[in-house]
């Protein structure tokens, strides 16, 4: 008789007699969240029930992996009755939602985390919910939230079918159909160099639209466009690498979307390693779009062009190249083809000094290393040397030190090459001291390419030193143009000495990079050196004696020992910020605690040898203009020095895909950082932080 009670009350219970009694929806900031069930009543072993979130149009909330930023959203059990057990959250495929140059994955209406609740025989009914839901709802700006949610439903006898609930069915049976499915077919992956690749065997249906979103958060570069390509039904993807990125793992999973709206099938995969052809090389069939290159490439080589031709103009590359117009000059008499070897001499070794550039730059980010364009000034020994070649250089044009017949046999054979070595080492040189100069155009174009295949960021480089000696490639195949320059002369002798002297002053500004880098007992040892170096110079060049060469080539063997002495080591990484009235050194912490407390932030990513961001510091940065606005606005300043290496600014500068200092960064009111040009004014940069 009890039984037959007890089965007639777990009737009506599922019945309309007892309804849910649901708490009201939660309205938080621009969303809306609540629990909801499947069925009208909860029964002995598992329920569906859900987290319904509804973000305002245009916010949205996020997946389990947010991708560049935000955090997913969570639903906490404080405390569960005895015999209740809640499941984790069922995350349906995520959309993408861009701002600038961040991409994140997550959900922009109304949709259901499903989650699994388990009851054992004997939970008293009706039976209350209590959970916390937590979640971060963006737009341009970005609001965290939480509510305190609560769901009674009634509980029905073991062995009765609760009542689907009309209210919530279509919701429930939309959601199942966004959830993944075990994937019926294999797959595979591999990391090569700054690339992650991976690959199926036949895929079911027959859309080519395929979509897919890891677990992962620090796998892929998630604003990187994506390459795929298709070989009957076999499906493969290449995207880059995360900035942050360490090693590969022993097994990739995540989301696998086939075709989009209601006709798309959803799978989660699991990858195992194994061997990926690169896209584009030949798959044995026909192949998508993914085959040629994306069209950004263009654009990349395009600014990597013009950046290099920018180049020219900056200061840390004139000295340089004026003494290759120096030489241009003085070729003014020699005959067309002469002309064209020269100017091929000098592209070819800043075409060659490029590519080792970038050869070590791909190489050693390869590695692991964090790295960007500039990196080899953030080596106390390499700067050292620099120093001496400056030095070098103005004691020739000086008429100090001749260069000539008088060094080893070596040097007699390049000076009877037609002057050509000398073309082709002023080119080697050029690249050298550009280094630390990142001309308009470059900076989107480098991290551009720091993100790519090598092939592919080759070939932005290759652009880049095209551009840089286009000019003078130029007046030596159009010898016509040589007719604007000034005829040789005795006043060239005069001038030859005058260029002498900015290469003494960029000796200057490297021994203060090099106090930078260690300290003033460095800098101090690098002068002796200085001093050692144009000694043993002089000797070599003031006579002919075998006893004088020797001890000169003992002198300079001596300044080049100097530079690996302790006191010329890098000190430890740091921000040297912290001295500066009114900054406060960068960290990726320290940004996001300033935005999201809506407070006006100006960021600026740079370094004691980059002579763009010193100009641009003097100009604008000090400026009354610039200082009053950031007190009116009460600006937040953050300065990230890249002078010694740091592996977080390095990663931050990869976010904005870039691969060098400056970058400026401005948040208004806690909105997203947008990227300031790289040449600043102070009115642009008043502006900036007025929300202008």
């Amino acid at each position: 008789m009890n039984k037959m009670l007890r089965s007639l009350a777990g009737v009506l219970a599922a019945g309309l007699l007892l309804p849910a009694a649901q708490a009201a929806p939660v309205r938080s900031d621009h969303i809306e969240v609540e629990l909801v069930a499947q069925n009208r009543a909860l029964a002995v072993g598992d329920n569906r029930l859900a987290l319904r979130i509804e973000p305002e149009n245009g916010w949205h909330v996020y997946w389990r992996n947010p991708g560049d930023s935000g955090l997913p959203t969570k639903l906490i059990w404080p405390q569960l009755p005895e015999g209740v057990g809640a499941g984790e959250l069922q995350w349906p495929y995520p959309h993408e939602h861009s701002l600038g140059d961040l991409t994140n994955y997550g959900y922009g209406e109304n949709t259901l985390l499903p989650f699994t609740l388990t009851l054992a025989d004997g939970v008293a009914s009706p039976l209350t919910l209590s959970a916390r839901a937590e979640w971060l709802v963006c737009a341009d700006v970005c609001i965290p939230g939480k509510a305190e949610l609560s769901l009674s439903l009634p509980v029905v006898a073991a062995g009765v079918t609760p009542e689907a609930d009309p209210a919530q069915q279509s919701a429930f049976a939309r959601t199942l159909t966004t959830l993944p499915q075990p994937a019926p077919f294999g797959a595979r992956f591999m990391v090569e160099g700054q690339e992650f690749r991976l690959a199926t065997d036949a895929l079911p249906g027959n859309s080519l639209d395929a979509h897919f979103y890891p677990y992962a958060n620090d796998l892929i570069a998630h604003s990187a466009q994506p390459r795929q390509a298709w070989n009957g039904r076999e499906w493969s993807l290449a995207r880059p690498v995360s900035d942050y990125f360490i090693e590969a793992p022993e097994s990739v999973s995540g989301v696998l979307v086939l075709g989009e709206g209601e006709q798309a099938q959803v799978f989660e995969l699991t990858a195992a390693p194994g061997s990926v052809a690169p896209i584009g090389a030949s798959t044995g069939g026909a192949s998508g779009a993914g085959d040629t290159a994306p069209p950004s490439l263009w654009l990349a080589l395009g600014l990597a062009f013009v950046g290099g031709l920018i180049l020219n103009l900056m200061p840390c590359v004139f000295p340089v190249l004026s003494l290759k117009a120096l030489s241009v000059m003085k070729a003014q008499h020699e005959s067309p083809r002469t002309q064209r070897l020269h100017a091929l001499a000098y592209t070819v070794g800043v075409i060659s000094s490029f590519l080792v550039v970038a050869g070590a730059l791909i190489g050693l980010r390869a590695g692991g290393a964090a790295l960007g364009w500039g990196f080899q000034l953030q080596s106390p020994l390499f700067v050292g040397l620099l120093v001496y070649v400056m030095v070098a250089l103005g004691l020739s044009l000086s008429g100090l030190v001749q260069f000539g017949t008088r060094w080893m046999g070596a040097g007699q054979g390049l000076a009877s090459q037609s002057g050509l070595p000398g073309s082709f080492f002023t080119g080697v040189l050029a690249v050298v001291v550009a280094s630390p100069c990142t001309a308009p155009f470059m900076g989107g174009a480098l991290g551009y390419a720091l993100t790519q295949p090598p092939l592919v960021s080759l070939s932005v480089f290759l652009a880049l030193a095209l551009g840089l000696a286009a000019p003078f490639l130029l007046l030596g195949f159009v010898p016509a143009l040589a007719r604007w320059l000034p005829k040789p002369g005795l006043w060239m002798e005069r001038l030859k000495q005058v260029l002498a002297f900015p290469l003494y002053l960029t000796a200057v500004w490297l021994l203060w990079v090099l106090g930078g880098l260690t300290d003033r007992n460095g800098m101090a040892l690098a002068l002796v050196g200085v001093v050692t170096l144009g000694f043993g110079l002089w000797l070599i060049g003031q006579t002919q004696r075998r006893a004088s060469h020797l001890l000169g080539l003992v002198a300079l063997a001596g300044a080049v020992a100097l530079l690996f002495h302790p006191l010329l080591k890098a000190l430890p990484t740091g921000s040297k910020a912290e001295t500066a009235i009114g900054w406060e050194p960068y960290s990726d912490a320290r940004l996001a605690e300033l935005i999201a407390q809506k407070k006006t932030v100006f960021v600026d990513f740079t370094a004691d040898w980059c002579l763009t961001c010193k100009v641009n510091e003097r100009i604008a940065l000090r400026s009354q203009t610039v200082l009053d606005a950031f007190a009116q606005r009460e600006v937040v300043a953050l300065a990230a020095d890249w002078t010694r290496a740091d592996p977080e600014i390095t990663a931050a500068l990869g976010r904005y895909q870039r691969s060098g200092v400056p970058l400026y960064l401005v948040s208004v009111g806690g909105e997203p950082p947008r990227v300031l040009p790289q040449v600043l004014t102070p009115e642009l940069v008043a502006q900036a932080v007025g929300g202008d």
